[in-house]
């Protein structure tokens, strides 16, 4: 193992073969189990922990217990397939287990559990193949905890040592989109998946928010080629999301010509940091912005920042999309801001520019004591509904 890869949630297994390949899978960060020659487990990925939402405690008692098996009990407490699925797996592997497993053995019935009594009428697979394949599906209704599962691809292969003698088993678990699929939405920011990731439980959170939109995109639509306003939008979504990206914020929710984004107090070291995130953020994406599309298009984006203290922040997993959401009033005020701006503007919420502290202030040459705000219900063209849901919030050009 690399020194810079930290073992596993259980401990590595005794013997040097399967040692080896453990270190070197985890180091992969790849989803699987290991198996001794009497398919125990003797090893469960970090991966594996992470998917299966187990707690440490739960990994390490995976360890001596025959995995296998687990996932078909009727009280199963990490891993529940569903019964036409572990029936289908139960026929293919039992006779591969029954090689290397005899109703006589002292343990065989620990081994197969419930299921003994139906394996010791097998016969064992010979020859034993050096690697199998299965697919196991999860009932819909079936959750670890948060995450919904469907279908997943598991990959078996034999490990014998120099002398040819079997020492146990890998199980290789991977989800049934192709490689090349993985490779696409592998291009996005790890480090936004991570923070991502952090708030999958939902929970009340402090944040800044940025609302962005095209300004007059009606008319932009217009004048443009359908074939040119959508080159417009996809290089204008592209600019939200990296400018969002390079500040350390979560992207939200893309609604046509417009986006938004959370800079989560918990992802640095302040709620000044959040702050001065948010606003770099929006000077950078109306700068950017003025260079998008044709020369003779005048594009502009209008923002809107707010303070979100009180946010009821949390992941949304379905079958067809993975996001994270957030709900609240300071939501709904936020939007409401970036509503009232007009000529490519930032308006910023005083509740947002308090929050900076000296160093943040002077970096974004903003000073808070001397700023004179507005309320949103004073501006000229502030809509009705953003003088009912927000008329009374003060907010500042940036």
């Amino acid at each position: 193992m690399t020194e810079d890869v930290a073992p596993g949630p259980s401990p590595l297994p005794e013997h040097p073969d399967l040692r080896d390949i453990a270190e070197a899978m985890e180091a992969a960060g790849m989803l699987f189990e290991i198996a001794d020659a009497r398919f125990r487990c003797v090893y469960v990925s970090s991966e594996f922990v992470r998917f299966a939402e187990m707690s440490a405690d739960e990994a390490r008692r995976q360890i001596g217990r025959s995995g296998i098996v687990r996932g078909l009990r009727e009280d199963a407490d990490i891993v529940r397939i569903t019964r036409d699925s572990g029936t289908a797996w139960f026929l293919h592997n039992a006779p591969i287990m029954r090689r290397y497993l005899d109703p006589a053995d002292a343990d065989f019935e620990e081994i197969f559990d419930s299921t003994a009594p139906y394996a010791a009428e097998i016969e064992p697979v010979d020859p034993l193949p050096r690697a199998w394949f299965d697919r196991v599906s999860f009932p819909t209704t079936v959750r670890f905890r948060q995450s919904m599962l469907g279908d997943q691809n598991q990959v078996q292969l034999r490990i014998s040592d120099d002398e040819g003698r079997f020492i146990g088993v890998v199980f290789i678990y991977r989800g049934v989109l192709s490689e090349s699929l993985l490779q696409r939405l592998g291009r996005g920011e790890p480090a936004l998946f991570e923070r991502m990731d952090r708030v999958r439980e939902p929970g009340r959170r402090t944040a800044a928010i940025l609302f962005a939109d095209l300004e007059s995109s009606g008319v932009l639509s217009r004048h443009l080629s359908s074939r040119g306003y959508f080159e417009l939008i996809r290089d204008l979504t592209d600019l939200i999301d990296t400018s969002v990206l390079e500040h350390d914020g979560i992207t939200g929710k893309h609604a046509g010509d417009g986006g938004s984004a959370l800079f989560l107090a918990a992802d640095f070291d302040s709620e000044s940091g959040a702050a001065r995130a948010a606003i770099e953020t929006a000077r950078a994406i109306r700068d950017r912005s003025r260079k998008l599309g044709p020369e003779d298009v005048d594009v502009k984006v209008n923002i809107g920042l707010h303070w979100g203290a009180t946010l009821m922040v949390g992941q949304v997993a379905t079958s067809g999309r993975l996001e994270v959401t957030a709900l609240g009033d300071q939501m709904n005020e936020g939007a409401r801001i970036e509503a009232a701006a007009t000529d490519g503007a930032i308006l910023a919420s005083k509740d947002l520019i308090e929050r900076l502290d000296v160093a943040d202030a002077k970096a974004t040459a903003i000073d808070p004591d001397s700023i004179a705000y507005t309320t949103l219900g004073e501006l000229d063209g502030a809509s009705d509904k953003a003088i009912r849901d927000a008329g009374t919030i003060a907010v500042t050009a940036i």
